[in-house]
């Protein structure tokens, strides 16, 4: 058997970057429809940090982390894995917003 590494379901907004370098939400309408799942690889890179933190997907999109959810190994493969932990953050006030959105 492979060795285990740990995971986590890491729940997130995609982003986009404007003309000025910040992110915002690719999204114009946000609702829970906007939030969606990703979970730590086998080879994913950084460290995971707290919410507001930015990840890169496997397809290259960046992602606002919203919560941190506990995932069995086994129930591993449900989830697609994400690719890298950025060491910078989104928005103070993005931020505060989608965990409004996301714990209603």
């Amino acid at each position: 058997m492979a060795s285990k590494y740990p995971t986590a379901e890491l729940v997130g907004v995609v982003m986009t970057q404007t003309n000025s370098g910040q992110y915002k939400p690719k999204e114009t309408q946000l609702d829970m429809n906007a939030f969606h799942s990703w979970r730590i690889g086998k080879h994913t890179k950084g460290k995971l940090q707290e919410p507001g933190q930015l990840f890169l997907t496997e397809n290259n999109l960046v992602v606002m982390l919203v919560a941190i959810k506990p995932l069995a190994f086994k129930n591993r493969h449900d989830m697609t894995p994400m690719a890298r932990f950025l060491t910078t953050s989104g928005p103070e006030e993005v931020k505060t917003q989608l965990l409004t959105i996301y714990h209603d």
